[in-house]
């Protein structure tokens, strides 16, 4: 990984200075620790973390020879061309404001939450999404997240800058320009109104977005319209979100379920962003995947606390999904340094049998099911599933652990189910 510098010492001492005056300023309680994270931060680019850019620099020559990589990058450069024009919402634009009254303050509806007779939001129908929740702040960190991240890619691959100037501006957007930034923080997630309008709430998972914001940052770092002054705010805002997680969410919170896989993935990527390594293998900050397997996972692959659920298949997914996302975040972190609690575990519980759980058995279950050797036996298949998401499964899975078997499924959902996702199948190149 080639680390890209571009250091002003006096513009990040004032920064620094300013950051540290707010975070007082504002009543947080720092500890000298924290401080001394936070004066650590630099304007460098150390990302990406889940992408590897030597296997990004491989696509120009892959494509080609193959036919597939050549329509995926069209489909790419076409989807982002469209995107270029489009106008974004941001958090200060909601019918509601939150109980703070402040609009930069990040909100959503609980999605199963309907209001009962009294107009408390008491009602909960697991699997049905309320239409309310489409009106507030985390299908717009949704959509915009997703269209920075093609941008992005877009720019990394071509180098035409109207692709750069579009994603900085709404990384700008969200993130720093004061008429339309985001708080860091999401105390008013998942409200129930009349019943859970106070800071918290499972509604946490919807920060999974700011992955792919982070890694869009990085890619975009060459670019004059992403400037490292810019980059080091995003970092700025990310060292005080990170303060904020885990001031409210403990490492064993929400520890049956995807919500507490995709808590990990988070906090291993602010604090890779905010060049905090040091707390990355420490239980203090996150809960060792060996714990995070054995709770979640039975010997068979079973993950009950997703099975049980109104819509068992899309929580299956959605879960080992997010394991994907931890094992590429930590494998990239064990090549860097060679020292990472959690990358064995990760390759060993996904290629192997281990003493944990069924993180591989679960996986095999999966490629069973989508390649009709068998039905599902860890869910009750949903028939308005749709199987292409497991791409988002099954190419990561076989780039992290360089594995034909699970590229042969990537090629199976390609080659008979016409699957296509360009952010996938480009970002994520097949094992060679």
């Amino acid at each position: 990984m080639v680390y890209r510098f571009r250091y002003n010492s006096l513009k990040v001492i004032a920064a620094v200075f300013a950051c540290t005056f707010v975070f007082i300023s504002c009543g947080k309680s720092l500890s000298s620790d924290n401080i001394l994270q936070l004066k650590r931060l630099t304007n460098s680019n150390t990302g990406p973390y889940l992408l590897q850019t030597d296997h990004l620099d491989l696509i120009d020559s892959l494509r080609l020879d193959s036919s597939q990589l050549s329509l995926e990058f069209n489909r790419l450069i076409t989807g982002a061309d469209s995107l270029l024009n489009v106008s974004f919402s941001y958090v200060t634009e909601k019918p509601k404001l939150p109980p703070s009254g402040d609009p930069h303050d990040y909100m959503s509806i609980h999605r199963y939450a309907y209001p009962d007779s009294t107009g408390a939001y008491t009602d909960l129908i697991d699997g049905r999404t309320n239409p309310e929740f489409y009106e507030y702040d985390k299908p717009k960190l949704e959509r915009i997240s997703a269209a920075v991240y093609s941008l992005s890619l877009a720019y990394y691959f071509t180098k035409d800058e109207k692709y750069a100037l579009k994603a900085s501006t709404e990384l700008k957007n969200w993130f720093l320009n004061p008429g339309t930034r985001m708080n860091p923080n999401m105390n008013f997630s998942s409200i129930q109104w009349g019943v859970h309008e106070k800071p918290g709430g499972s509604g946490i998972v919807g920060a999974l977005d700011f992955i792919d914001m982070i890694e869009s940052a990085s890619l975009l770092y060459d670019s004059p319209h992403w400037t490292a002054d810019q980059h080091f705010k995003l970092k700025e805002w990310f060292f005080e979100f990170y303060i904020w997680l885990h001031n409210n969410y403990p490492p064993q919170s929400y520890g049956g379920s995807n919500v507490s896989t995709w808590l990990d993935a988070q906090r291993v990527i602010y604090l890779l962003f905010t060049e905090q390594e040091n707390h990355l293998n420490s239980s203090t900050h996150i809960e060792p995947v060996s714990q995070r397997i054995g709770g979640q996972f039975e010997s068979n692959g079973g993950l009950p606390r997703e099975a049980s659920r109104a819509i068992p298949q899309h929580y299956v997914y959605f879960n080992l999904k997010a394991y994907m996302y931890l094992s590429l975040l930590r494998k990239n972190h064990y090549l860097k340094t060679g020292d990472d609690r959690d990358w064995p575990v990760l390759k060993d519980c996904a290629t192997a049998d281990c003493t944990y759980g069924g993180l591989k058995a679960a996986l095999d279950n999966v490629a069973s099911y989508i390649q009709g050797a068998n039905k599902a036996t860890l869910f009750n298949s949903d028939p308005g599933f749709n199987s292409c998401r497991y791409l988002e499964i099954f190419r990561p899975a076989a780039t992290a652990f360089e594995s034909a078997e699970y590229e042969q499924v990537v090629n199976y959902l390609v080659e008979q189910n016409h699957c296509r996702n360009s952010n996938i199948l480009l970002a994520f190149p097949a094992p060679l």
